[in-house]
Formats: C-alpha cells, sequence, structure tokens
C-alpha cells in the first residue's frame, strides 16, 4: 500500500510538472504573438494573412532546433569519445545541414511574407525576434536574481 502511494505521488507530481511546463511554454508563445502584434502593428487583414505563414515558419524552426539540441547532446566529447572518425564526421555534417535547414526556413518567411506584409514589416519582425528573445532572457535572469 506503501508502494503504491508512492508511486501515485511520483506519477502526479511529474504529470504535474509536465502540465507546468508546457504552460510556461504557451504562455512565452502567447506573450511572444503578443510582442509581436503589438510592435508590428498589424491590419487585420494583415494578420490574417500573416500568422498562418508565420506559425509554419515557427513550427519548423522548433523541429529543427529541437534536432539540433538532440544534436548537440550527441557531440558532447563523452559521447563522441568511441566514434570513428567517419562518424564524428558524418555528425559534423549533419549539424551544418541543420544549420542551413535553419537559415532556409528563415529565407522561406521572408520570401513567402512579401506581398504579405511590406517589407518594413519584415525587416521590423527579424528585429523584434531578437529583441523578444533578448526581453525574456532579461526576465530569466531577474528571477534567478531575486531567488534566494
Amino acid at each position: 500500500m506503501k508502494k503504491l502511494f508512492v508511486f501515485i505521488l511520483l506519477f502526479t507530481s511529474i504529470f504535474s510538472f509536465s502540465q507546468d511546463k508546457e504552460k510556461r511554454i504557451d504562455r512565452v508563445k502567447a506573450l511572444r504573438v503578443a510582442f509581436i502584434s503589438d510592435r508590428l502593428d498589424l491590419t487585420t487583414d494583415e494578420a490574417q494573412k500573416f500568422w498562418p505563414v508565420f506559425n509554419q515558419y515557427d513550427e519548423r524552426q522548433h523541429e529543427l532546433r529541437k534536432q539540433k539540441r538532440h544534436l548537440m547532446h550527441q557531440l558532447r566529447p563523452e559521447n563522441t569519445m568511441g566514434l570513428s572518425e567517419k562518424e564524428t564526421a558524418a555528425l559534423m555534417t549533419q549539424d551544418d545541414k541543420l544549420e542551413d535547414d535553419m537559415q532556409e526556413n528563415k529565407r522561406k518567411l521572408v520570401k513567402d511574407l512579401q506581398g504579405v506584409i511590406p517589407t518594413q514589416k519584415i525587416l521590423l519582425l527579424k528585429q523584434l525576434e531578437i529583441e523578444f528573445k533578448e526581453k525574456l532572457l532579461e526576465q530569466m535572469r531577474n528571477r534567478k536574481s531575486r531567488k534566494p
């Protein structure tokens, strides 16, 4: 009975943690959408055309970053010690391909947005992406420094 209680407690805490993580991710996405919408000052027509294109780009970037994180784990020194030169070269080639894919996805976004929003707003979007990341990192640093 005691083991069952511990198992249930562990399961609910893990489930709760994953829900908290999902809530944080959703909250950051919502903040990002609000930040971009506010600063880009999209018209209703522009917004209807912009968000599907941007969301497709963002989903692809998310998938590529996920693959990149997995690859970076494989490229850690403790994981590459037993690999042959050929295997290591293949991993490095895969890393280069992922970098190229991420850049190509960014170029595709710009191309797809041309005609949807003015080029000034496309340029501003690039700057807003950087600014949002900086603000998010700053908030995270401030929260860490406030914790005892």
